[in-house]
């Protein structure tokens, strides 16, 4: 189950990141990123929607598991927070990335949580690509943390 959990969070990460690094508002520094990132992320954008609406879901389950359970961290501490980390990623990147289909989903801006989505697009949409960029930087930590805690190295 372990595994399932992974591959689907790093998929979540990679597409998510890569839609939101290409098509995403930033700094003109990012440009030619952007730019060679394209083509990769053309293909992958039409899935961003759905991808979206579940890394949103992921992601709210994630911090309502982690509030849950913080008592029971323990020496984990750094896995834990990096975890959380991930979850506010999610989050993040999934209403960035598939904002359309995120916002249908919830009901914006009639319902409370569409406003919310609103509100999130608004206030991260001039930093998208930045926010795109931080996650396929987490997608890579978290694919280098796995493989080392399969080989028994924990960090």
């Amino acid at each position: 189950m372990i595994y399932i959990i992974f591959l689907l969070t790093l998929a979540l990460l990679i597409v998510l990141g890569l839609v939101s690094t290409a098509k995403g508002a930033g700094p003109a520094a990012l440009k030619p990123v952007q730019d060679v990132l394209k083509p990769v992320a053309e293909p992958l954008s039409a899935a961003a929607g759905t991808m979206g609406i579940i890394a949103v879901i992921w992601g709210v389950w994630g911090i309502i598991t982690f509030v849950v359970f913080i008592q029971t961290l323990g020496s984990n501490t750094l896995s834990a927070l990096i975890g959380l980390l991930t979850n506010l990623v999610l989050i993040t990147v999934g209403v960035l990335a598939g904002y359309p289909s995120v916002a249908a989903f919830f009901g914006a801006p009639a319902s409370g949580a569409g406003k919310f989505v609103d509100w999130f697009k608004s206030t991260f949409a001039p930093n998208e690509a930045i926010v795109g960029i931080v996650t396929l930087v987490l997608a890579l930590w978290e694919l280098i943390e796995f493989i080392l805690n399969r080989s028994g190295v924990y960090i």
